[in-house]
């Protein structure tokens, strides 16, 4: 009798060992990803020249998917992102900065739809603390200068899941970066109809 319940007792630590190392795989593998995604979300934004979302004929955007096959398409930047998330098979959701946590939550905007109907979707919205997104990103006015160019920078919030049974559903893990500098961005140059707003921070 006491031998059968050690047995059951080894063999039910055996289990929780394999659970926990599989979820500690499987955890990192998602990190890495993730960390590779928002590595290349920031490339695409600086190449761009900061983020608009209107077509125009002058931004032709670069997107690596499908592990290193490179497409050149004459899209924007949101368009740019919005492909290459959807190469990745990138589908997190989060909730964008709400100001509890030392950003302003009226300079932070989201994305909610990769896809319109046939077409890559380019729009962006003021971020709602209540309502996830799959990426967010703000501008940040830099206390740098060229001439009369002023430097701005982009910090971006993506997100990854738990993909582990029992607690992928209490967990929404962010994953954020800053572009460099960006000087004259394409939302403030002449012509242009949107203008994101920037918050006061500066370096």
């Amino acid at each position: 009798m006491k031998n059968g319940i050690v047995n059951i007792w080894l063999l039910g630590m055996i289990v929780i060992f394999i659970f926990l190392f599989s979820a500690y795989i499987i955890v990192n593998i998602n990190y890495s990803k993730s960390f590779k995604i928002k590595n290349e979300v920031l490339t695409i934004i600086e190449k761009h020249k900061g983020v608009i979302s209107k077509d125009t004929s002058n931004h032709n955007g670069k997107s690596i998917i499908r592990d290193g096959e490179t497409i050149t398409t004459n899209v924007n930047t949101i368009q740019t992102i919005n492909l290459y998330l959807m190469g990745s098979n990138y589908d997190a959701m989060g909730y964008c900065p709400t100001g509890t946590d030392g950003d302003s939550p009226g300079n932070w905007y989201g994305v909610s739809i990769l896809r319109d109907g046939g077409s890559i979707a380019s729009t962006y919205e003021p971020a709602n603390p209540d309502e996830k997104y799959y990426y967010c990103f703000a501008k940040y006015r830099a206390n740098k200068q060229v001439g009369r160019y002023k430097a701005s920078y982009y910090k971006v919030r993506l997100f990854y899941k738990f993909e582990v049974p029992a607690v992928e559903s209490f967990f929404s893990v962010k994953v954020e970066g800053i572009t460099d500098e960006i000087y004259y961005p394409q939302d403030e140059q002449s012509g242009s109809n949107e203008n994101i707003a920037e918050s006061d921070y500066t370096d």
